[in-house]
């Protein structure tokens, strides 16, 4: 099952399955066979119901998904299809809960120059989290492409310090990643990042060299404790929000800000959109949602407009 799904999308849809099946037998609704498929649109209306007052709108459409792809893998039609009464639902629970109190805030060059004040660089935690912190933003990457979901570490999966080359061995200006695999990789093809040198304090490639001399040579996880274990996704939130919290400022950060924040930073230093877009591997327009244009971009858009009329 779940041939061509990243891993992750896989566990989600697993877990969405599972809560709908507890539901069709909490609910009677199971058929004759004690099966809930081929499940009908009365059903999921009531499910994402159920689901509306502990998940949110955005979660439930997930849920769907993993409901439609448990009915294609077991030989049903999709149950999606033509269900207005459905989408109107959708759309209400959409309404009734308003905007997340929760919006992930972004990690741009800004907030980094404030990080980079409360960290020493001498350290070998702060290396590590400088460094990880570079590579993610610079990188436009998922926070799982850079670090792991527990402690185990799989040089199948993860990024190893194998995965870093440069382009000279002396004061390299380019570093190469190798990311071996990610959500829109889901048959792990592997993609090549490039990491240049960015002249300035906020560089990944500085960051990087700085912390390999640190951690030295040893083949194992890129990002890695003193005591060998790679740096979990979990751990890399908590130092974030810490350091944010020191650098005296506010708001809800993850490890999914970095990619947050460099789509949102490339917007602002005007870098092309089909750019961003390949910086940050998206397939579609999804990159367009995650760009946060400050308010002095948008600010300043009157006075382009009426500059422009003269031409």
């Amino acid at each position: 099952m779940f041939q061509g799904i990243a891993n992750s999308t896989r566990r989600t849809y697993e877990s969405a399955q599972r809560k709908f099946l507890h539901f069709c037998q909490w609910s009677g609704r199971l058929h004759a066979n004690g099966s809930p498929l081929p499940a009908s649109e009365w059903t999921l209306m009531l499910f994402v119901t159920h689901l509306s007052d502990s998940v949110r709108a955005s979660s439930i459409s997930v849920y769907l998904s993993g409901i439609r792809s448990l009915h294609i893998e077991n030989g049903f039609a999709n149950p999606l299809d033509n269900c207005l009464r459905l989408e109107r639902v959708l759309r209400g629970i959409k309404r009734s809960q308003g905007a997340s109190k929760r919006e992930r805030l972004p990690v741009t060059t800004a907030v980094l120059a404030r990080i980079l004040t409360v960290i020493d660089g001498t350290s070998y935690d702060d290396a590590l989290f400088w460094a990880a912190c570079c590579t993610g933003f610079f990188g436009f990457l998922r926070s799982g492409e850079f670090t792991t979901t527990t402690s185990s570490f799989n040089p199948q999966l993860h990024l190893a310090v194998s995965d870093v080359k440069t382009d000279r061995h002396e004061n390299p200006s380019v570093l190469f990643l190798r990311i071996k695999c990610s959500k829109t990789d889901p048959f792990r093809k592997g993609h090549v990042i490039r990491l240049g040198v960015s002249g300035t304090p906020i560089c990944a490639v500085k960051a990087l060299l700085q912390y390999l001399k640190l951690r030295g040579g040893e083949a194992g996880p890129l990002f890695r404790h003193r005591n060998g274990l790679p740096l979990t996704r979990s751990t890399l939130t908590s130092w974030l929000r810490d350091a944010i919290a020191r650098a005296g400022l506010t708001g809800n950060f993850s490890g999914h800000s970095f990619r947050i924040g460099a789509a949102t930073s490339a917007a602002a230093a005007g870098i092309p959109d089909h750019l961003i877009k390949t910086l940050g591997r998206w397939f579609s327009n999804a990159y367009q949602l995650y760009i946060q244009t400050p308010p002095r971009i948008l600010e300043s858009i009157p006075a382009r407009i009426a500059q422009s009329l003269g031409e």
